[in-house]
């Protein structure tokens, strides 16, 4: 038997939040969320909702009022934000949901709270310059009349390098989820077609 949507739905218990969950969020990038009026204008616009996935830019910053750090942290949505900013250009406030969400991300990253899906994708960042790269793609674009590698870090080894140092001075790091040296690795994040 299926449960209702009644029955799905989480009891908060709003005495046992976080009540410094705000001001860390805010003092790591989200400085403006208090302007957000819960519209939910960045809702109607992001992809994380046609996905399906629990927690959009309205629900993380609801969250956050509510200080409901633990959920947003078991929860890998956050990470699937595409960073397409339609929220940002949509909020009638001039809140940047967008930046509730890297703060949010700054925060897992702090807590190793990622998800293998994240951890990956970081990695292939770093290796190759792309969260998610198409080793098999060269011929499809080509076919298309598009270079082999797209004009980015895959086809610009010092953009790469550039990436790769900027990438070892964050927390990433410092967890050591990211390779720093050692033997090349350009091959082992590749997702074949």
């Amino acid at each position: 038997m299926s449960s209702t949507p009644e029955e799905e739905r989480k009891t908060i218990n709003l005495s046992t939040g976080d009540s410094g969950f705000l001001s860390e969020i805010k003092a790591l990038g989200a400085g403006d969320i208090l302007e957000c009026i819960q519209c939910a204008k960045c809702a109607a616009t992001c992809p994380l909702v046609l996905a399906g996935f629990n927690f959009f830019n309205k629900r993380i910053i609801q969250a956050i009022f509510l200080g409901t750090r633990e959920t947003l942290l078991d929860d890998p949505s956050i990470w699937a934000c595409q960073s397409c900013n339609r929220c940002t250009e949509v909020c009638p406030r001039k809140l940047k949901p967008f930046e509730v969400i890297m703060a949010m991300r700054r925060v897992a990253v702090r807590e190793f709270a990622l998800p293998t899906m994240a951890i990956e994708g970081i990695k292939s960042l770093y290796d190759v310059g792309h969260a998610v790269y198409l080793s098999q793609a060269g011929r499809s674009r080509a076919s298309v009349g598009l270079p082999e590698r797209p004009y980015s870090t895959a086809s610009n080894p010092r953009a790469l390098k550039e990436l790769q140092a900027l990438l070892g001075k964050t927390a990433l790091a410092d967890l050591g989820i990211i390779p720093m040296g050692g033997p090349d690795v350009s091959g082992t994040c590749e997702v074949g077609q």
